[in-house]
C-alpha cells in the first residue's frame, strides 16, 4: 500500500532534486541515505528499480552502463529496469550514441502516481457501494466466536444495531452486569426483554427482567442435556438476529447469525407468550 503524507514528504526531502539542474549529483551513489529504498517502495518500486532509480537520483543523467556499474544491478536486467521506469514515468530516454537516461521532476512523478492511487481508491469505493446496494438482504448466516474479543466486539454492534426489539433469555447475571450500560441504552431506544428462571438472582440487575414459566421456563433449562455444551445467554432481535453464548468457563464460545425466520418466529414467539403472562401491552412494560 503506498503510504502518503510524512514519508512522501521525506521521501522528495531526501530526493532534493532540481527540475532544472542535471550536471551534478546531488549525493554520492555510496552516500545515499539507507532510508531511501525502503521509501521507494511506496512509489511501487522493486529493490533492483530502487537501486536504478536511487542511482539516477545521483547522477541527474547518464548511460546504462554507468549505472549499472553504479547501482550494482546486473547488466543483463539493466536495459529492461530502464525502459520500465520509462514507460512509468519515472524516468526519460535521450537517444544518441550512447542512449542516455535522465531523471524526471520526483514531484511530478509522486503527484502522478498520488492521482493514480486516489482514482483507483475511488474506484473501489464505487464497486464496494454498488455491491452493498445489489445485495443489501445476504442470505442467512451463521458462524461461530472463539475469542473473548470477538464475542466481546459482537455483542458491541448487536447493542448498536438493535433497532425496534430484542429479547435475552439469561442464565448468567454476571453477563448482564458486563453489560449494563449498553443493556441501558437499549432499553431506551428499543423494547427490550429479559428473562430468566429465577428472577430472585437478578435482583440487582436494574433492567426489565421477566421469570419465564412453562414453555420459556423449558427453554432456559437446555442446557442440562449431557452432550450440550452449557448455555449461558441467547439474545434475539429484530429481523432474525441472534447470538448465543456459553456459560463462563464452559470453553464453548458463542454461536451467532443474521436473517434467519426461524429465529425472527422466536422472537415474536416469546414476545408474545410474555405479553400474555405479565399482561403487557404492545412495547412491553418493565414488571414493578
Amino acid at each position: 500500500m503506498i503510504g502518503w503524507g510524512d514519508d512522501i514528504k521525506y521521501l522528495v526531502k531526501l530526493i532534493g532534486v532540481s527540475t532544472v539542474t542535471f550536471t551534478r549529483p546531488a549525493v554520492a551513489p555510496d552516500r545515499m541515505p539507507d532510508d531511501l529504498l525502503p521509501l521507494l517502495r511506496n512509489l511501487g518500486l522493486n529493490d533492483y528499480e530502487g537501486r536504478v532509480y536511487s542511482t539516477l537520483l545521483s547522477l541527474r543523467k547518464a548511460t546504462a552502463r554507468d549505472i549499472h556499474e553504479l547501482s550494482g544491478v546486473p547488466r543483463g536486467r539493466i536495459y529492461d529496469i530502464l525502459h520500465d521506469l520509462a514507460r512509468r514515468g519515472f524516468i526519460g530516454i535521450e537517444e544518441g550514441s550512447p542512449t542516455c537516461y535522465y531523471l524526471l521532476d520526483p514531484d511530478d512523478v509522486i503527484d502522478h502516481i498520488k492521482e493514480e492511487y486516489l482514482s483507483s481508491l475511488e474506484q473501489t469505493r464505487k464497486a464496494i457501494r454498488n455491491l452493498s446496494v445489489a445485495h443489501l438482504r445476504p442470505p442467512p448466516s451463521f458462524y461461530m466466536l472463539r475469542s473473548d474479543w470477538a464475542i466481546a466486539n459482537h455483542l458491541t454492534s448487536m447493542f448498536k444495531r438493535v433497532r425496534n426489539r430484542m429479547v435475552i433469555l439469561c442464565n448468567d447475571p454476571s453477563f448482564l452486569r458486563s453489560y449494563m450500560d449498553e443493556l441501558r441504552a437499549v432499553s431506551k431506544r428499543a423494547d427490550l426483554y429479559i428473562v430468566v428462571r429465577d428472577a430472585e438472582a437478578f435482583a440487582a440487575v436494574d433492567l426489565p427482567v421477566y421469570e419465564g414459566s412453562g414453555a420459556l421456563s423449558e427453554l432456559l433449562s437446555l442446557h442440562k442435556g449431557p452432550d450440550r455444551k452449557s448455555f449461558g445467554t441467547a439474545i434475539f432481535m429484530d429481523d432474525g438476529d441472534f447470538f448465543a453464548l456459553s456459560v463462563p468457563g464452559s470453553d464453548g464460545g458463542a454461536f451467532t447469525g443474521s436473517d434467519a425466520p426461524m429465529m425472527r418466529f422466536l422472537l415474536q414467539s416469546i414476545i408474545m407468550h410474555l405479553e400474555a403472562e405479565y399482561d403487557l401491552p404492545p412495547g412491553g412494560i418493565s414488571p414493578s
